[in-house]
């Protein structure tokens, strides 16, 4: 799986980094078709609330999967997005197991009586 860490108004923290390769290898662990994921914290540059914010997006074969989740310091917002996205992960790999035994019993041939 390829990384890609981005930052927009703020620097990427090598703590914030540690805890997105960490998090990204759990993901592996639980499905090895993640092909891509993209990473995007973003610092709010608002006066009155500066809100942290992290973006997922998981490339999977023939899908994109997506999360965001924004709180109130960047390790928070990390951990709640990697949450979602593998509640998101968790869905496709039971969707795809259901279309694969849908596809496997129409092509099973029927026995003559």
């Amino acid at each position: 799986m390829r990384i890609d860490i981005k930052a927009q108004h703020i620097d990427v923290h090598p703590r914030w980094e540690a805890i997105v390769q960490r998090r990204a290898a759990k993901l592996t662990d639980f499905c090895k078709d993640i092909v891509r994921l993209h990473v995007t914290l973003v610092h709010s540059t608002h006066h009155l609330h500066g809100n942290e914010e992290a973006r997922l997006l998981a490339s999977v074969p023939n899908d994109t999967l997506r999360a965001q989740k924004a709180q109130a310091n960047m390790g928070d917002a990390i951990h709640a997005a990697f949450t979602a996205l593998e509640r998101e992960l968790q869905g496709w790999v039971d969707r795809r197991k259901h279309h694969k035994k849908q596809e496997a019993s129409r092509r099973r041939p029927q026995m003559p009586a």
